[in-house]
């Protein structure tokens, strides 16, 4: 229920705190173990995995993971259903800029990204579907992945929406003919799936990709243009392998999934701390990456320390997780931060304004509530 609340910034930057006073795993005063440093949580993630129940992010129904043997077909699946969409060429920046603002042109903080990244993933997602499928899914990216998942100010609203969705896509996944050949999107792939999987399990599964693929890229982008913007790290002059620097620098800095959590299949010991059986973990990821034992000036937005990163950073870096439950979908969504960071930073020069200066954190770190206004410094023709 903690981890449900809003406006968790401060507590984060309280565990951060403890973490670096603490040396090593201590205990949250709600009893949970907390880890801020990389050979405990590659410990829990990789070497002691099997001393952990099973977990995905996505690949579950309810709190239960699909078993690992759908899991590894459903990621499989992932890659190649991602690998098959190629928007560079064809998306249109501009025309997804001006249908995520507002009436004054305003690109508000915790929504916008999340609208730009549902267009840029269309393919993806629902390739030439019947239109209920897709109004189903532009209503749940509203009602749930931005107001639950992001804001968190409409909980009950979300909570009678994301049934009503739930049903409407498992009636029109009921209608569908079956699948005789590869997976050309996600509506195929939770359709393929093997096992005994009913219609409304696979809508839920549809549901849970939908938020991985928009939500956790949405908000990142949103971080990307804000502190690309803040910064000085937009106009012509910005290559492409900076952006680079910049995507990895971001989810350092603000990592979207802001923790991972397991739970204990055993008893065992983490670095010589006793965990028992049942016993929840939590890997502050976010305080990983503010390690001053590991990062020179942690909390600077730096993109130049990933010209040279130390082999303690690159271990300490987990903006996707590490091991079984890694994102099979963290390459490809990087590749699109990094080809929307250029369209929008190389092309648009930008004006932000914040409401608020502490970023906003429920199921993912957001960004302050706020707005950004950006306008074109070069032709459509010109986008690289």
């Amino acid at each position: 229920m903690f981890l449900d609340r809003q406006g968790l910034w401060p507590h984060l930057r309280r565990w951060e705190d403890s973490a670096a006073e603490a040396g090593g795993p201590f205990r949250l005063r709600f009893g949970t173990l907390f880890i801020a440093d990389a050979d405990a949580a590659r410990e829990v993630l990789v070497d002691s995995a099997d001393k952990y129940l099973p977990q995905s992010g996505f690949f579950r129904l309810g709190p239960t993971p699909l078993p690992q043997t759908i899991r590894a077909e459903a990621s499989r699946e992932l890659i190649n259903v991602l690998a098959r969409h190629d928007p560079h060429a064809s998306f249109d920046i501009d025309a997804a800029l001006r249908e995520a603002g507002d009436r004054h042109g305003r690109l508000r903080h915790q929504r916008w990204g999340v609208r730009v990244v549902r267009r840029y993933f269309a393919p993806v997602i629902a390739h030439g579907r019947h239109s209920g499928i897709n109004s189903l899914v532009d209503d749940y990216v509203t009602s749930s992945v931005i107001a639950d998942d992001i804001v968190g100010h409409t909980v009950r609203r979300s909570h009678r929406s994301v049934p009503r969705i739930r049903a409407g896509l498992a009636h029109h996944l009921e209608q569908l003919p079956a699948q005789d050949a590869d997976a050309q999107d996600l509506v195929d792939l939770v359709m393929g799936l093997h096992g005994e999987l009913s219609p409304a399990d696979r809508a839920q599964l549809l549901q849970r990709l939908v938020l991985s693929t928009v939500g956790f890229t949405g908000v990142t982008l949103e971080w990307l243009v804000l502190l690309g913007v803040q910064y000085g790290y937009n106009g012509p002059a910005v290559r492409p392998e900076r952006i680079r620097s910049l995507v990895k620098e971001v989810l350092r800095l603000y990592p979207t999934a802001w923790r991972l959590a397991r739970v204990a299949a055993a008893d065992h010991e983490i670095t010589g701390v006793p965990v028992d059986e049942g016993e929840h973990v939590l890997i502050g990821t976010h305080a990983l990456h503010r390690s001053a034992a590991v990062w020179d000036e942690p909390l600077e937005f730096r993109p130049a320390r990933w010209e040279k990163p130390t082999e303690d950073q690159r271990r300490s870096y987990l903006p996707f997780g590490k091991g079984e439950g890694m994102c099979p979908a963290n390459g490809f969504a990087v590749k699109a931060l990094e080809h929307l960071g250029c369209l929008i930073l190389r092309h648009y020069r930008g004006d932000v304004r914040l409401r608020r200066r502490k970023p906003h954190v429920r199921t993912l770190l957001a960004p302050p509530a706020g707005w950004t206004r950006l306008t074109r410094t070069s032709q459509p023709g010109s986008q690289g």
